[in-house]
């Protein structure tokens, strides 16, 4: 009896190592995944704020979208300018983006839609 004790802990210890091995390959693709849409988060805001201060709004969204397009590229995210999205609703300026991810569990592979958004209040001066 005790025997069949022992070869239960060696098998139940080595499915929890494999368990964690998993999750940490898992983790090593999606945590930088998930920075650098935060990254690019944070630079839509810089955007944003540039468009909203210095209303800059009209005439400039093509610069604004390859500049965003070209943040996330230098990101390694899968977005063009057209990827993102610019609207004007009353006194905000909304900046969203739509872009999927493919990222690999080992056993199969599943597209990620990230959709990052800002919005910030237009200041007329």
């Amino acid at each position: 009896m005790m025997e069949k004790q022992k070869g239960e802990s060696r098998l139940g210890c080595i499915l929890y190592i494999l368990l964690v091995i998993y999750v940490v390959i898992i983790g090593f693709q999606v945590i930088p995944l998930m920075y650098n849409n935060l990254q690019l988060k944070q630079g839509m805001g810089g955007m944003e704020e540039m468009a909203a201060s210095y209303n800059q709004f009209r005439g400039h969204m093509a610069s604004m979208k390859k500049n965003l397009a070209k943040k996330g590229m230098d990101l390694g995210l899968p977005v063009t300018p057209d990827s993102f999205k610019i609207i004007k609703r009353g006194k905000n300026v909304e900046i969203s983006a739509h872009y999927e991810v493919e990222i690999n569990f080992l056993f199969m592979k599943k597209k990620i839609s990230m959709n990052p958004e800002v919005s910030k209040i237009v200041y007329n001066f």
